[in-house]
């Protein structure tokens, strides 16, 4: 009963927010007049350096082409191999990174199991399955000339080395490859508020939100398929997981910390990240003088539970935080060094 009264809740959510255009009503642009809070979304990646700040279209292609330069002229093979990985890992897709390690496995694989064969010591360029599954992917075929195979008349690699000893650790090395972080840059922003003046809904870049209309609309329909499932005893954890789910239709959220002095403290955060690099974030914009202080929430409750994520908080896919100092009162809240930042609120 429980379950079927939570589908007909999200049922009723979804009419609420008139996902078929065709039954929206005109809506009065006045009324959702508010400021901009923010038009994209940046990234940063700390091999790039914490200084680069960019779409992730963009970054994506920075780091491919930092990457490939990696390849290209590090002096030991270790390396190569190394960045050849990450390359595989980062700037493909998993299915599509699955099948090309696979496949590169069974090359590898072959060479060490049969070291006298020349057939497993060579791939032809026009194999079907070598373009499909290997060449396809960013860094799989890097990665194969970093362990020692080479172009031979434009129509086959070969791999021409006589020890193949440091395929054994290559092999180990691309199965147990990582991703570089990518993480959401935290676009910091400061505002100076006028007295009496209200903060506003901010405007999001459509990146925020995660589904289409139809998409939720779908969605909607495969949740009445589990009813059976949903009617199970479902454990606490199992639970968690269930609330994650409902909310991943943000990706995003925008965090807006109001601070003693009339003050906003503005930045972007994965819905995925636990509440406490909302904390990271605010300390490290404040005065080092202040030291304790605690976040509240727009019901004026401090929030403790910072291993949780900011979905399962339900802040997203924007939210208002109050900054609580505890003890003595200070002239200078936020630090030195981001003062020149600060800019007035519209």
């Amino acid at each position: 009963m429980l379950a079927k009264k939570e589908l007909e809740e999200e049922r009723r959510q979804l009419e609420d927010l008139k996902i078929d255009k065709k039954d929206a009503p005109t809506q009065d642009v006045r009324e959702f007049e508010h400021s901009s809070a923010i038009t994209q979304v940046y990234y940063t990646c700390e091999l790039l350096g914490e200084d680069v700040v960019k779409p992730k279209v963009e970054l994506m292609k920075d780091l491919e082409q930092f990457l490939g330069e990696q390849v290209e002229s590090a002096d030991e093979d270790g390396d190569k191999i190394i960045a050849a990985v990450l390359m595989l890992y980062s700037l493909n897709k998993q299915q599509q990174r699955d099948t090309a390690i696979e496949t590169i496995c069974k090359y590898v694989q072959n060479i060490l199991e049969h070291p006298g064969e020349e057939k497993y010591r060579q791939i032809r360029l026009t194999n079907k399955a070598f373009q499909e599954r290997v060449a396809s992917a960013i860094g799989g075929r890097k990665f194969l000339e970093s362990v020692g195979f080479t172009e031979k008349s434009e129509e086959f690699l070969v791999f021409d080395r006589q020890s193949d000893v440091h395929l054994v650790e290559a092999l180990e090395n691309l199965r147990n490859g990582q991703s570089v972080p990518i993480k959401v840059a935290r676009n910091l922003e400061i505002f100076a508020m006028k007295e009496g003046q209200k903060l506003v809904s901010p405007k999001l870049a459509d990146e925020f939100f995660n589904l289409s209309a139809d998409e939720l609309k779908a969605e909607q329909r495969s949740r009445e398929h589990q009813v059976d499932r949903m009617l199970t005893l479902r454990t606490k954890e199992m639970r968690q997981k269930d609330d994650q789910l409902r909310n991943y239709k943000y990706k995003y959220t925008l965090i807006r910390i109001r601070v003693p002095g009339n003050m906003i403290i503005q930045g972007v955060f994965s819905c995925y990240e636990a509440f406490s690099a909302v904390r990271s974030f605010v300390s490290s914009v404040l005065s080092e003088e202040i030291i304790e202080f605690a976040l509240r929430d727009a019901a004026n409750q401090q929030v403790d539970e910072e291993t949780l994520t900011l979905a399962q908080l339900g802040l997203a896919p924007a939210a208002v935080l109050h900054l609580v100092i505890n003890g003595e009162n200070f002239e200078t809240i936020i630090s030195d060094e981001y003062v020149g930042i600060v800019q007035q609120l519209d």
